[in-house]
């Protein structure tokens, strides 16, 4: 019996639909990234160590053979205190014996002090320098002026600093705004440099020692000069010294 060709797609139609073979998925590979950051770092922080020392250690090397320069002005600036031992006033002074000395300063008259000059002109041409020994003190702080004397073009006082106060004490050698002043004996205020003086006198009773100079331009014709130092910035302390003859210049 020969089918029709309607039965024939009845029978198409009835014919089970072939089953779907469902692949499964494969597990996704788990994250390396973490791990390759936290390998990353630490290669860097080891590689940057080891530069370091080695940067180190050729720095060291390539500054062995250098040495810190020798200054002499610097050695001449050095205080008179604990780095060279306490020294007393009466070895300072006495080692200025040999100058002509001005037994009381503020109290010789113009006449007295032309007379000092001459005659040290005249023992001596070569010396111009004049032992002082005058000195102020305020609320435990003193200011001696030991000598004044000729260096070159400059009048230069030597002068001694002590603090026997239980604070430091702060200085300014400016001139400007009054900190230190020097004026001669015709009222001129004079420009003055400082060599040596300590910007903090130390509360421990030795004596430190420096200069203070004035270009002989500023003093043509004076005979006698005066010397006022304060602190800063408290401006608590007056220390004031007048009458310090000048030495006649030498030719």
């Amino acid at each position: 019996m020969i089918a029709t060709k309607s039965q024939r797609n009845v029978s198409n139609l009835t014919k089970p639909a072939p089953r779907l073979r469902v692949r499964p998925r494969p597990t996704p590979p788990k994250p390396t990234s973490g791990k390759r950051n936290w390998v990353l770092a630490a290669l860097i922080l080891v590689g940057g160590s080891l530069a370091s020392v080695a940067g180190y250690h050729f720095g060291q090397n390539a500054l062995a053979d250098v040495t810190a320069p020798h200054s002499p002005v610097t050695d001449k600036r050095k205080l008179l205190g604990k780095s060279q031992g306490l020294l007393r006033e009466t070895d300072i002074l006495g080692s200025l014996t040999n100058l002509p000395e001005v037994a009381d300063a503020p109290d010789l008259t113009q006449d007295e002090l032309l007379e000092q000059q001459e005659d040290i002109a005249a023992s001596d041409p070569s010396v111009a320098t004049i032992k002082v020994g005058a000195r102020s003190t305020d609320q435990e702080v003193t200011l001696i002026v030991d000598t004044i004397s000729w260096q070159g073009t400059n009048l230069v006082l030597q002068v001694t600093m002590q603090n026997k106060s239980y604070h430091p004490t702060r200085f300014s050698y400016s001139p400007f705004g009054g900190l230190l002043v020097v004026n001669d004996d015709q009222g001129h205020t004079l420009r003055t440099f400082t060599d040596g003086l300590p910007t903090e006198l130390p509360d421990d009773r030795e004596l430190y020692k420096g200069s203070i100079q004035v270009s002989a331009n500023e003093i043509p014709n004076a005979r006698s000069i005066n010397v006022s130092l304060t602190d800063y910035p408290e401006r608590e302390l007056q220390l004031n010294i007048k009458g310090i003859p000048i030495p006649l210049r030498p030719r």
